[in-house]
């Protein structure tokens, strides 16, 4: 029995909890989460409740979960945060930057959805990798050098989305994510989780700095390299003791696709912007 399949009350409550966030569409909570509380709907007002009770019950007990558990919860929080299925990464070449403990890569490989998985990490523990792994975890500095190339997806969860702080980068964002496309195959895209965007209702300065600073970033960086991206919301979490509201989003890019002809994009074109989309605030 696969992990997820069993009847395991913590794992279910997972599974429920995304099935839950699968209801609210990327448009709905960027308008919810840009008004004021007075004028949010029913349906969002329940879902900040939940959300702060759960904050508050991870203070007052903490979180423990067994080991099956916490790498199910690792796993969902990559593959919804990311925005993908596995249908989307079957057979795929996938890189995991700061991919830590590497839970997401090695359970792309044993599930059987890719063996073409690998993650970077500047603080890999050599011994805990199993020999069925050996290859696909490289121990080094992702802002430095990417020797897996041709890959389909480059991703990071929780890792490159903290190199912006306030106004500041604590990595080199703009070439980390150079390194990436040079490492993506034609059609390639990199995602990164989780763009942070503090909600009106609950203002945190640093957050605020923080999504105006990838906003001139990403701009730069589409003028410059030809990059198309969108910021995509895809979860609302409660933290700290003042229950401040963080709306997470992945950063989706994509290269460019350069045309000799007027070309008018298909209604449903994923990846067609004439101008970049900017988060504001």
């Amino acid at each position: 029995m696969q992990i997820g399949e069993s009847q395991n009350p913590q794992l279910e409550k997972i599974q429920s909890k995304n099935k839950k966030m699968e209801l609210f569409s990327p448009k709905y909570l960027r308008e919810q989460i840009n008004l004021p509380r007075s004028r949010w709907d029913e349906d969002f007002k329940k879902l900040i409740e939940e959300k702060e009770k759960e904050n508050q019950d991870e203070k007052i007990n903490g979180i423990t979960e067994s080991s099956d558990v916490l790498l199910e919860r690792t796993f969902k929080r990559y593959m919804n945060g990311l925005g993908l299925d596995e249908r989307a990464l079957k057979d795929k070449k996938v890189l995991d930057l700061g991919s830590g403990d590497g839970e997401f890569v090695r359970l792309l490989i044993e599930r059987g959805i890719t063996s073409d998985a690998y993650g970077i990490d500047a603080q890999l523990e050599k011994d805990t990798i199993e020999n069925k792994f050996e290859g696909h975890f490289i121990e080094g500095n992702f802002e430095e050098d990417l020797p897996i190339k041709n890959n389909d997806y480059i991703v990071s969860v929780g890792a490159v989305s903290n190199g912006i702080w306030g106004d500041e980068e604590v990595m080199d964002i703009k070439r980390i994510i150079e390194k990436s496309f040079d490492s993506l195959k034609r059609g390639g895209e990199m995602r990164i989780y989780p763009i942070q965007e503090v909600a009106y209702a609950t203002p945190l300065e640093g957050l605020q700095e923080s999504i105006k600073k990838w906003g001139e970033l990403l701009k730069e960086i589409s003028e410059t390299r030809g990059i198309e991206y969108k910021i995509e919301p895809r979860d609302i979490r409660v933290v700290g003791r003042n229950n401040d509201i963080i709306l997470e989003s992945v950063l989706i890019m994509k290269k460019r696709i350069m045309v000799s002809k007027p070309h008018t994009p298909p209604p449903n074109a994923e990846f067609f912007f004439p101008n970049p989309y900017i988060l504001t605030i």
